[in-house]
């Protein structure tokens, strides 16, 4: 007798990426950039607590050199770390009057979003301190908007003394050390997947070989370095990764979501002995295939028989990331989910769609911290009868959606599908190529560069010399290589 076939679903594959690369100088052990306190505050917990609302299936990334300095923050708020954060120094002194461009800056990044009202008490504040709370404060997100203590220092106008300080900084700290044992416990219950990236969010593919960039770009300009310089450090980011990943979580990762996408034959191949599968961009997909036919992404994909790949839908994941922010947030949601059954439709076989974007930097931009969207979102995939969420470590089990061979894909990212965001400008090739010498000066086996080598120092170098923060940038790139 014939197993009945299953009936037709959308395969719906949610993956947030969260990530800020190293933002401590190994020479003043000071946190020279509060990101990842900030988002700590506004974004970690609040995701997973959004999708735990709901009877659906999320996936997070997390990175492990995000996940390190998360573990930093609670005795760095404590006093009891010799590592500093800039920002919480400046909200304990009460007499501090030597950061007014450091603040200036952070205020100038998130200004347009700030409130009224907020940027009116800014501007009234007399001291460092009150600017440097009123700015924490105002991204706290809805979690720890709830609390009795935050709202009821919102309500001040500014004048903080030191037990608003104390009482701040304790609230804080009892949110952030919720973060990873929420994350393990909502792993452990099956409610999400849980994924990495290789240790310091590389552009792994480069790291195995310079002249990997050709393959999307024949005629990049490339830094003069030996091509296979950092390969070993390749391999001790993927290792290293899975080693931290298992140490928090109690198991080895079942998936990467590769550093900004990016994958190449080597990379696949490495990736294979430790993990099962592995996303990248459709542009890599298009650029790898003489396939025009976009249903093809919908399906899985098993690189020479060894790891699963994914391509992520770029439109969906996009629409998310860039535009919906700006509409009414339902009529997001219908937007999205009229996407979905468009898909849905288009084919006879149950597609899977990977929605993969950064879980943390869209947010603000959004109405209450993109609370209304997400909830919106997820209520209505839980109604939606034909939607089956499911977890990286269920893609092998997806019954009716093909399963395609593929032996070749061009190197490239999620970035118009080459590395161009990282390298083949003067300035990036010369990160690289003082980056190059560090390692030779240093030795080959030191580890101490591995921080530089993250994809975040290489993004901004020669495109946009006014952004905030660039010469902090450029401070903490040099830092890890002296």
């Amino acid at each position: 007798m014939k197993t009945p076939m299953r009936e037709k679903k959308l395969y719906l594959l949610l993956w947030w990426h969260m990530h800020q690369p190293l933002y401590i100088n190994p020479k003043s052990k000071t946190f020279e950039l509060p990101w990842t306190l900030l988002h700590s505050i506004k974004d970690y917990l609040d995701m997973l607590k959004f999708a735990e609302k709901f009877d659906i299936k999320v996936n997070f990334n997390l990175t492990p050199v995000l996940l390190d300095q998360i573990e930093k923050y609670p005795d760095i708020i404590d006093g009891k770390s010799e590592i500093k954060c800039r920002l919480i120094e400046i909200i304990k002194n009460p007499d501090g009057n030597q950061n007014s461009d450091f603040l200036k800056s952070l205020i100038k990044v998130l200004s347009p979003l700030l409130s009224a009202k907020v940027q009116d008490k800014i501007k009234r504040a007399k001291s460092e301190r009150d600017i440097a709370l009123l700015y924490t404060l105002s991204w706290c997100g809805n979690i720890l908007s709830e609390s009795k203590t935050i709202k009821t220092l919102e309500e001040r106008e500014n004048n903080f003394g030191e037990g608003d300080v104390i009482s701040f900084l304790k609230e804080i700290r009892k949110h952030i050390l919720k973060i990873i044992p929420s994350y393990k416990k909502a792993k452990d219950s099956g409610k999400i997947g849980l994924s990495t990236s290789p240790y310091y969010h590389p552009i792994t593919p480069l790291l195995l070989d310079i002249e990997s960039a050709r393959e999307s770009v024949p005629n990049i300009s490339l830094p003069d370095i030996d091509r296979f310089l950092f390969e070993k450090d390749a391999l001790k980011h993927i290792k290293k990764s899975v080693e931290r990943f298992e140490n928090i979580f109690g198991e080895k990762p079942f998936s990467f979501w590769p550093s900004e996408g990016a994958v190449s034959n080597k990379f696949l191949e490495i990736a294979s002995k430790y993990i099962k599968v592995v996303a990248t961009d459709e542009k890599v997909f298009f650029n790898s295939t003489k396939e025009q036919r976009r249903e093809k992404i919908y399906s899985r994909f098993i690189f020479r028989d060894r790891i699963f790949v994914l391509f992520r839908d770029s439109e969906l994941s996009d629409l998310i990331s860039f535009v919906y922010h700006s509409w009414d947030q339902k009529k997001a949601v219908e937007d999205f989910i009229s996407h979905l059954k468009k898909i849905y439709d288009s084919v006879n076989f149950s597609p899977i769609v990977s929605v993969i974007l950064d879980g943390e930097n869209c947010w603000e931009y959004y109405p209450q911290n993109g609370k209304i969207f997400l909830e919106n979102l997820y209520s209505t995939i839980e109604k939606e009868k034909w939607i089956e969420t499911v977890k990286l470590d269920e893609i092998e089990y997806l019954e009716n959606n093909p399963i395609i061979s593929i032996d070749y894909v061009k190197a490239g990212s999620w970035i118009d599908g080459t590395f161009l965001k990282w390298i083949g400008n003067e300035k990036k090739n010369r990160y690289w190529e003082e980056l190059g010498r560090a390692k030779m000066e240093k030795g080959y086996e030191n580890e101490s560069v591995l921080p530089a080598e993250g994809s975040d120092w290489f993004w901004w170098q020669g495109e946009n010399e006014n952004m905030e923060f660039i010469e902090t940038f450029d401070k903490l790139f040099r830092s890890f290589l002296v």
